[in-house]
């Protein structure tokens, strides 16, 4: 799915070489909440998930994504029954 980064609240910066994480920055995510990220699920129990653009961060949905969360959530149980 596609979210803007005004629909992710930002957990960590994901280094660019794999190695870790670090804390993100108040100031870059002030400037990225217009960017668009693709967002792929990273734990379903802890509603993480990695959201990718010019740099990749992990991520929790906003409010207003969540209910997107619980459908694909609904649609990956239905195909595992």
């Amino acid at each position: 799915m596609r979210l803007k980064g005004k629909d992710l609240i930002f957990i960590s910066w994901i280094n660019r070489d794999g190695s870790g994480v670090k804390d993100v920055k108040r100031e870059l995510i002030n400037l990225i909440q217009e960017d668009n990220f693709k967002v792929n699920c990273l734990s379903l129990s802890e509603k993480t998930y990695i959201a990718c653009g010019f740099n990749s961060f992990v991520v929790k949905l906003r409010n207003e994504s969540r209910k997107r969360h619980n459908y694909l959530v609904l649609k990956i149980n239905e195909r595992i029954k």
